[in-house]
């Protein structure tokens, strides 16, 4: 292995960047996108490929480890090189943000409802991973507003994961609801939907003690802003990447 590991960025989202000049950044080398398709990607031998997880359809068939919880998601946002120089697929992202919920030090009470609001992928990646750490309650808003998506979602999660309550809402009724959750994990835009970003930030919807966790926030801080003036729980995206990225040199042996 190199002195830095390599990360390739097939994604077109630039997550490492996106924390400037930090040390966790310094730990790596990032090569930009060169345009390689994935059968071509992988005899480059990067230590790591990030991609998207929509991405995962064009190297499926060239990773050679699967693990249980991929295989049972179809999806997958990393590949990391093996010793014997073949990829394994991860879902990074969502193994980052319940290890930085771990370590935050906060005490959510898993028997209240946690929210997940965004895009399908995002969501369904965490929702698993809630649901696996011990979460019987969810509620999710997926961000593309298509009741299939949400259909889709609760059938896929019921497949694997038993005794869960699941509740889908549109984004414009969470506030609205008397659901009350614990727990806000939230990649949602601004740019999709203005008057519910901006109807967030009552935190209506949150439990006394709540923990806020916006994976959005570095481009778009308003809403960690707000809930640190309600005196609200917050980890914001900074802290999620930084956990992304320290697992990742965990899992390399590498101390961060």
């Amino acid at each position: 292995m190199n002195a830095k590991p390599t990360i390739y960025n097939y994604s077109q989202e630039k997550f490492l960047t996106k924390l400037g000049d930090s040390e966790v950044v310094s730990k790596f080398e990032i090569i930009e996108n060169q345009g390689y398709p994935a059968a071509e990607l992988v005899q480059k031998k990067y230590d790591i490929i990030e991609i998207a997880p929509n991405d995962f359809e064009d190297f499926k068939d060239l990773v050679s480890a699967v693990d249980w919880k991929t295989s049972q998601l179809g999806m997958a946002d990393c590949l990391l090189l093996q010793k014997n120089g073949k990829y394994k697929s991860m879902n990074l992202a969502s193994l980052a943000i319940l290890d930085a919920l771990k370590k935050s030090g906060f005490k959510i009470n898993s028997q209240l409802p946690a929210i997940v609001i965004g895009e399908f992928h995002f969501v369904y990646a965490v929702c698993v991973q809630l649901a696996l750490s011990g979460f019987i309650e969810i509620i999710v808003s997926i961000t593309e507003n298509d009741n299939t998506y949400a259909e889709l979602l609760e059938k896929k999660i019921r497949s694997f994961v038993f005794n869960l309550n699941f509740t889908a809402v549109n984004i414009n009724e969470l506030t609205t609801s008397e659901l009350v959750g614990a727990l806000l994990i939230s990649d949602f835009k601004k740019s999709l939907n203005k008057d519910a970003y901006d109807l967030l930030t009552y935190f209506n919807f949150l439990s006394q003690g709540a923990v806020f966790m916006d994976c959005n926030s570095i481009e778009e801080p308003s809403l960690v802003e707000d809930a640190r003036k309600a005196e609200i729980a917050v980890i914001d995206e900074g802290q999620v990447i930084t956990h992304k990225y320290n697992y990742l040199l965990e899992i390399l042996k590498i101390s961060p």
